[in-house]
């Protein structure tokens, strides 16, 4: 039986079943969901006019071509202390308020890592849901993007000024939060209304979510500015489709890093980023009659590999507007007036740009009054190194639940139960070598002493958003295996993890890491939403995106800088860090580009550790932002050295020869 949210579909399906008879019952059924489903799979303004009452909006652009999502559903074992919500009452489908039901799920499990599932379907809502106790570690997991829909009802007062999901105030102490594979629908007639206010600090992610009005009108898709502190975190393949503002960022604290977002159909801006908040980007695609990005009150913007499509009211319009610090690479611009419209305080910055093809720009550069290039120490080139960007592989979630296995299905002595203090490595090495392809860790606090390799059939080992305690010379060894890419996952407080093989590894969603290879060749090496202390990368490719690491390396002799290059071709979009100590070393010969640089923290690294060092190698950064080392830079070429303590507010450093 299929089930819509509106009453009054709901009321004819329900008039039929008891009048047609069943053959034109099927036909009929089959007609309104082929309709529906070409509702669902086209954005909702497409074929609809602007909302009246908003005179800076033309008629509709041309929309997006809908990219097919064919990720597998998201499915998990029932022992993997999953929390899924239809167990509190809620019924997905039925048209009754499931507000209350979610809501009494979510208060009976506050902040312990839980994952609160969502089976496909559309559930109603009716009122803010909201996080309880710390409102730290909690995940929101749908069963597929487009399938579980979370729908704000018809009946709800068009004065609705609140979101649908919060993810609590400040201060910044949401660790591990998230929200994944699923739709967050404001339906029509919100226009105050706000899709998700998320917040996440030093390791959180939002990711494969569709944030939609029905009817264009709301105030704020993504809302990242409603409370201070939110971030570090990662903001990935996320749609944003209507609403006044797609997505509004704000407040300076740690960054925020984003990656495959699309946004349509916005009625003032498709993207606010305000009051100091660093923003670092790739891969924005924004089809709009309104600006693409606007970027004021002294925030930094870092833009690569974007596409922003204006038309209608768009061509009066710049595509970018910026007040303060920004970089752009690699983007393009139609049907705009300008394509970056400069508004840098007193005349100062390098000026406007025409609309098309954006390269290389410096909203601030070294030069009188912050115009020219960027900072050089020795004759450099005048742009960033371009080093080749891989996407992070797509390893399949595993739909067939007989190829998981866990350590608790290994009962060997007293390893192989969570939260006992005793030595779970025999049980999880056991459930790595059992032919499972993934490795599940249910919810709790695993204890490792010993060594553990992932070999043989396993590509995924992964925690229930679960916990490891590992001993001081443990380690999680990579070693050889049937697939070539593996990844270790969702899991907080792993220490040493050791690269032994040639395989590539993912690094996804991990509170707390240490990386270092232990084979002359290691393979490449992708890291997506992790916060560690320090890492070694040594003869490979490494691409991160959004990495955070937090130790004062410069009270530990034997840690030369947070990120230690050597020989390494390492590519970073938003690298956070926190205390005393060299961020970025690179060494005989490696090749470092990074995209975002905040560094936060009340201490001051002394001369000895500047935040970038480049001996007889190549790095560049755009975006460089926060205080707290008497030396930014120190670059040696050839046995000589120089060093600088002032970027002049320029919005790139290069260093490698021409």
């Amino acid at each position: 039986m299929f089930f819509q949210s509106s009453s009054g579909v709901t009321q004819i399906w329900f008039w039929g079943k008891k009048f047609l008879p069943h053959p034109l019952r099927q036909f009929l059924g089959l007609l309104c969901l082929s309709f529906l489903l070409s509702l669902a799979c086209t954005p909702a303004a497409s074929n609809r006019s602007a909302p009246p009452d908003n005179p800076n909006v033309a008629a509709p652009p041309p929309t997006l071509a809908a990219t097919p999502i064919n990720r597998p559903a998201i499915v998990f074992p029932n022992d993997a202390g999953i929390i899924n919500i239809t167990g509190f009452g809620a019924i997905p489908n039925d048209g009754q308020d499931d507000t209350a039901a979610i809501q009494a799920a979510i208060s009976a499990h506050p902040t312990k890592n839980h994952i609160f599932y969502f089976p496909n379907g559309t559930y109603d809502i009716s009122d803010m849901l909201t996080l309880a106790g710390s409102q730290k570690r909690n995940i929101f997991q749908g069963e597929s993007e487009q399938g579980t829909v979370l729908r704000l009802m018809d009946n709800v007062p068009s004065t609705y000024a609140k979101a649908i999901l919060n993810f609590g105030p400040a201060p910044a102490q949401r660790f591990r939060n998230a929200i994944r594979d699923m739709t967050v629908n404001v339906g029509r007639n919100h226009p105050t209304s706000i899709g998700v206010q998320f917040n996440a600090s030093n390791q959180g992610t939002a990711q494969n979510v569709t944030i939609l009005s029905e009817d264009r009108k709301g105030n704020i898709g993504l809302d990242m500015s409603y409370t201070d502190e939110i971030g570090p975190l990662l903001i990935k393949t996320v749609t944003v489709n209507g609403f006044d503002y797609g997505i509004k960022t704000r407040w300076p604290t740690a960054s925020q890093t984003f990656e495959n977002i699309t946004l349509l159909n916005q009625n003032i801006c498709g993207w606010r980023n305000t009051n100091s908040q660093k923003v670092f980007a790739r891969k924005v695609r924004s089809q709009n009659t309104v600006s693409a990005i606007i970027n004021d009150g002294e925030a930094g913007f870092v833009l690569l590999d974007s596409t922003l499509t204006g038309s209608g009211a768009a061509a009066s319009e710049p595509a970018i507007s910026n007040q303060k610090s920004m970089y752009i690479d690699r983007t393009q611009t139609t049907g705009y007036k300008l394509a970056v419209k400069s508004n840098v305080n007193w005349g100062r910055g390098n000026g406007n740009i025409p609309n098309g093809k954006i390269t290389n720009y410096l909203a601030n550069g070294f030069g009188k009054n912050r115009k020219g290039g960027p900072v050089t120490l020795f004759p450099s080139a005048n742009q960033m190194l371009g080093l080749p960007i891989k996407e992070t592989p797509d390893i399949p979630w595993e739909t067939d639940l007989s190829k998981w296995d866990g350590p608790h299905k290994h009962l060997l002595g007293t390893s192989g139960l969570p939260d006992d203090d005793l030595d779970d490595t025999p049980s999880i090495q056991a459930a790595i070598d059992s032919g499972a392809t993934t490795v599940y860790l249910p919810r709790g606090t695993w204890t490792i002493n010993q060594s553990l390799e992932l070999r043989n059939n396993v590509r995924r080992l992964m925690g229930t958003e679960a916990k490891v305690k590992m001993a001081k010379n443990a380690v999680i060894r990579v070693g050889p295996g049937k697939a070539p890419s593996v990844t270790i996952e969702r899991l907080e407080k792993v220490e040493t993890i050791e690269h032994t093989s040639q395989r590539t590894l993912v690094l996804n969603n991990l509170l707390g890491f240490h990386y270092v290879p232990k084979t002359p060749t290691p393979g490449d090496v992708f890291i997506n939403d992790c916060v560690g202390s320090s890492v070694i990368f040594k003869n490979q490719n490494v691409w991160a995106r959004q990495l955070n690491l937090e130790s004062n390396t410069q009270s530990q002799p034997n840690i030369t800088a947070k990120v230690l290059n050597d020989n390494a071709r390492v590519w970073i979009l938003g690298y956070k860090t926190e205390d005393e100590g060299t961020t970025i070393k690179t060494i005989n010969g490696g090749k470092t580009e990074l995209f975002g640089a905040a560094h936060v923290g009340s201490g001051v690294s002394n001369p000895d550790n500047p935040r970038f060092i480049t001996e007889d190698s190549s790095f560049s950064v755009a975006g460089i932002y926060g205080k707290g080392f008497s030396i930014i830079a120190r670059e040696t070429r050839k046995g000589k050295t120089q060093t600088t303590d002032n970027l002049k507010n320029a919005d790139a450093y290069i260093a490698y020869p021409q």
